[in-house]
């Protein structure tokens, strides 16, 4: 029996810290490392049950397929790398690489993916997305308030006298920050949660405010509204030094605000007056209070006014840059490394298209046209917008190559199936999007079958592709490049290969300097304000889609898909 420190690397803030048991070359068990302040020795539900609902599904695939005649037959590796050069090539020859679509998804979120955009930019550059489906419209806000986007460590949500979460369900998607909240909550400290959607996390709050979906920034700004008109020299509710000294564009924030009466913005966000004033009194005497932003948050036609009137909040009564303080939704778990790797420069054929609307863009991208798909780490057919539209568009290509675990609706639309590896046969580097450690990603059996890495599929196709020195060299290699800003902390490479390094970050407690990463180093408020209309005629019941806690992002083959629990049923009257 032997025991190997790794980490989960699916599309989650937690990034589970993992002890992996395996004996005779079979993972028998997996269990929480409780050597990590934040993951803190226990797994999620999907973690715990990873073993039999994933890595020894029978329905993984683990060797080659090619579509022949609209059915998967196998095939050998040399053929299939030899069939994808091969089409690669010809439709460099024929179009330009940029031609080529790499479709790279978020399912796995380790520094080694970088290899893979090394690979397609010594091509010559090809085609890739912008934007997400999840978080792009909050983070570009929140660059637009402060400069980046930047959040508090887990652990300071300790030191709040009250915590909103506004658009978020950590109690299911975020088991490790929840652990912290509950602990807060244990010694007296109110959690407030804003969400349309009555969660397990609402229902454990202290308090619980429903507001109309989409419209939480009307909320926001009743919130600020109160807290200026009832702030005195006694309460200090406000904090007049901030606004000042630190800020940009507060009158004109204000001005917005005095366009909209306190019963008008009740009626539009649906919150009773009363409700709205009780919250903006604890927020604000609070000194400090924290905000928690989910991704629920950013789903709008109007996203972006929700992150933009939270942060004001915070902004007008100083909670900004103080322990217990700030406005929080996630880290950039790719921050941590060094990507000059990636040789961007080399990519001089390099366009970009919508991830959001992937299949429009590829049915309107022209000059020349798309004509063959690398995907990896995604399930765009299922997972993205109008999925009939996405399934169009990857039908407009001539050739699909999909790199995965499992058979799926975007193996519909492919010609070649190159079976990957799971993290439990891998050797990477992981950060997170939820908390400030970075964690090794240790190789526990051999791969599975005939599934191979990521990395080492594109190191095939570049010795195909005549560049195998420009990929060449093992993970450790290529890691310890990648790693450098870390290795700068005095965290040697062995270190970070042997156990969780939560990273030494001067921005623990983001903008506690007063200086922001504006242009003009300031905080600076919202001053043009165009809501829009988040509703359809005709159309009054918007269809919210909750993250259920049984599985991440798409289901695996062989999981129920149909399950009737009285809690999924939520009342909207």
């Amino acid at each position: 029996m032997k025991t190997v420190i790794t980490t989960c690397t699916r599309d989650c803030p937690g990034a589970c810290s993992i002890v992996a048991s395996a004996e005779n070359g079979k993972v028998t068990k997996l269990q929480g490392n409780p050597q990590h302040d934040i993951t803190a020795g226990f797994l999620c539900k999907n973690t715990s049950h990873y073993l039999e609902n994933y890595f020894y599904n029978d329905k993984r695939i683990l060797h080659p397929l090619l579509k022949v005649d609209g059915n998967w037959e196998r095939i050998s590796w040399d053929e299939a790398l030899d069939i994808a050069a091969f089409k690669i090539s010809q439709v460099i020859n024929q179009y330009g690489s940029s031609s080529i679509l790499y479709y790279q998804g978020f399912g796995a979120r380790t520094a080694l993916q970088v290899m893979n955009r090394r690979f397609f930019n010594l091509l010559g550059g090809v085609t890739t997305t912008y934007g997400t489906v999840c978080g792009g419209i909050g983070h570009t806000a929140m660059e637009a308030d402060f400069g980046a986007k930047l959040s508090h460590d887990p652990l300071d949500h300790l030191h709040s006298n009250h915590i909103i979460v506004w658009g978020r369900n950590p109690a299911v998607t975020d088991i490790h920050l929840w652990r912290i909240l509950r602990k807060v909550q244990r010694k007296g400290t109110p959690i407030t949660v804003i969400d349309p959607v009555k969660t397990k996390t609402a229902r454990l709050a202290d308090i619980y405010i429903q507001p109309k979906a989409g419209y939480d920034y009307y909320l926001a700004m009743a919130l600020a509204k109160i807290i200026l008109k009832l702030d005195n020299p006694q309460n200090n509710y406000v904090d007049h030094d901030f606004i000042e000294n630190s800020t940009l564009y507060f009158d004109s924030y204000q001005q917005i605000l005095d366009k909209y009466s306190l019963d008008i913005l009740s009626h539009k966000c649906g919150v009773e007056v009363d409700v709205i004033r009780k919250l903006a009194v604890s927020y604000a005497e609070g000194d400090p209070s924290s905000i928690i932003m989910g991704w629920g948050l950013h789903r709008y036609q109007q996203g972006h006014l929700n992150f933009r009137m939270v942060d004001a909040l915070a902004a007008i009564t100083g909670n900004i840059g103080v322990s217990g303080g700030g406005v929080s939704q996630g880290f950039e778990e790719y921050a941590y490394f060094d990507f000059s790797v990636e040789l961007e420069e080399l990519g001089e054929n390099q366009r970009k298209i919508p991830m959001p609307t992937i299949g429009d863009a590829l049915l309107s991208t022209h000059q020349p046209p798309i004509k063959l798909i690398f995907l990896s780490s995604g399930n765009p057919v299922t997972l993205n917008p109008n999925s009939l539209k996405v399934k169009k568009g990857f039908e407009s290509a001539d050739f699909v190559i999909m790199i995965d675990h499992f058979l799926n609706d975007t193996s519909d639309v492919a010609h070649l199936f190159l079976p990957g590896t799971t993290y439990l046969e891998e050797e990477d580097l992981m950060g997170s999007y939820g908390h400030n450690w970075v964690s090794p990603v240790n190789q526990v059996v051999p791969p599975q079958g005939e599934a191979k890495s990521e990395f080492e599929i594109f190191q095939l196709l570049a010795e195909r592709l005549d560049f195998k020195e420009e990929m060449s060299g093992d993970p450790k290699m290529w890691l310890e490049k990648m790693a450098k800003p870390i290795l700068k902390q005095g965290i040697t490479f062995e270190e970070l290969q042997k156990a969780p390094q939560r990273m030494v970050n001067p921005n623990d407690i983001p903008f506690s300097t007063g200086k922001f990463q504006t242009l003009s180093g300031k905080f600076e408020f919202i001053h043009v304000f165009e809501p829009g209309n988040n509703s359809v005629q005709g159309y009054p019941l918007r269809l919210l889609s909750t993250m259920p806690d049984d599985f991440v992002g798409s289901v695996p083959p062989g999981i129920p898909l149909l399950e009737l629990r009285k809690s999924r049923f939520i009342p909207i009257f």
